[in-house]
């Protein structure tokens, strides 16, 4: 296979672990048992789209088409069922920015469009971003599950990055199964690291730290990364290939 045949897309298996860590704030951001089974419906067919690309590379075209249509179909149930879903207002409206979040992360690796692919993932994680600083502020979620989902926030946004820049450099159908899992361990490595520290440090007598406070040093430190993201990003800069 020559360069020029070479689909730069992000990676089937970095864009499912990408999706999976998505999931995985989703769930943060659910204050109910009901929210959380509707981040798990929209995990479903998150992972049916994606997995439509890898079905009709194989030559099925119309089973393709069918998880295509299928899989989008779940998306906006969840997406539906997330606005309706009981809870408080501030609860509902951090829940939903979090599924909006994760469909922007699955849309930016299946991908809807090939320019798209970071800034859709840059504007999940700000959703993802917004929805943990706004569900902090309004309600005592407490710092263990603030930290975890901003870890996982983080760990979402590199995952998802790794899968675009690996995909650029080998192709979207290059066997990168190894290579993903090794850089996904690395970054959970890194996050429970942090998340120890972080466990560490609240163990010690300090002057108690508001949470909201908290949330919004959080939250400017992610805002201050996804500038970082921008700075560099081809959408931004206007460099197309």
């Amino acid at each position: 296979m020559g360069p020029s045949s070479i689909v730069k897309q992000p990676t089937y298996a970095g864009g499912a672990f990408a999706v999976l860590a998505a999931a995985c704030v989703t769930g943060v951001l659910a204050s109910r048992s009901v929210q959380v089974s509707i981040a798990g419906v929209e995990t479903i067919g998150s992972l049916l789209l994606l997995g439509s690309g890898v079905v009709r590379r194989r030559g099925y075209r119309v089973l393709g088409g069918s998880l295509v249509v299928g899989g989008s179909g779940i998306v906006c149930l969840a997406l539906g069922l997330s606005f309706l879903a009981p809870g408080g207002p501030f609860e509902r409206l951090s829940f939903l920015g979090g599924t909006v979040a994760m469909a922007c992360v699955v849309l930016g690796v299946f991908p809807l469009y090939r320019s798209w692919t970071r800034p859709l993932v840059g504007i999940g994680v700000a959703l993802f971003s917004c929805s943990l600083v706004g569900l902090a502020w309004a309600t005592n979620i407490g710092g263990p599950r603030l930290l975890l989902g901003v870890g996982l926030t983080i760990v979402t946004w590199d995952v998802a990055e790794h899968a675009i820049t690996l995909g650029d450099d080998v192709g979207r159908s290059a066997r990168t199964y190894t290579v993903s899992v090794t850089h996904l361990a690395g970054s959970l490595g890194v996050g429970l690291a942090a998340g120890t520290v972080a466990v560490a440090v609240s163990s010690v007598q300090l002057p108690p730290i508001p949470i909201a406070a908290l949330a919004l040093l959080l939250g400017a430190f992610l805002l201050l990364l996804f500038v970082l993201f921008l700075g560099d990003s081809e959408w931004l800069s206007g460099r197309r290939d």
